[in-house]
Formats: structure tokens, sequence, C-alpha cells
């Protein structure tokens, strides 16, 4: 499976081989129209040659954090999710 990197927001995909000769079928060079699961954005990426970087999408779930929030009461936990709302991207 062919592993890509969006050029508009720098997440790392796998696209399955089916899919790949999909978007082979439209193509200048090796570049194929391709959209990001992440982004939801299409952009021109050359499906013939994976990336080396690791896979950040979909992104995997951290367990630990998890065992750390069943422990805090009703109000922290509220207050946690607020603080990290603030950070997010919209």
């Amino acid at each position: 499976m062919p592993r890509l990197k969006c050029k508009k927001c720098s997440n790392v995909f796998e696209i399955s081989n089916s899919s790949a000769a999909v978007n082979s079928l439209i193509h200048i060079g090796p570049l194929s129209p391709v959209k990001c699961p992440a982004c939801g954005k299409r952009c021109w990426l050359n499906i013939y040659s994976s990336v080396k970087d690791p896979v950040t999408w979909p992104q995997q779930e951290k367990q630990q954090p998890s065992t750390v929030e069943s422990q805090l009461s009703e109000e922290e936990l509220e207050k946690k999710r607020i603080e990290d709302s603030k950070y997010e991207k919209p």
C-alpha cells in the first residue's frame, strides 16, 4: 500500500492498491489527484512512490490518558475538556 503525505495538512496516510489504480486513471506523469482523508482536500501526489514518514492518519487513541481521566471528578473532567478545546483546530 502506498504511503502518501498530504501537501496541505502534512498528514501521512496509506491508500489501498485498488484506490491507487483508480487514481492512476487521471494523471499528469506520476502525479494523480488524491483526496486526503484527514483534511478532505485534493492534491496532486505521486502514487507510485511511498514516503518514509510514519503514518499519522487515522490518529491512534492512547490508552494511558484514559486511565488518568477516570480518576478525575466530573468538575475536573469538564475543566480539562474546556482547556483541551481551546487548542483544537477549527
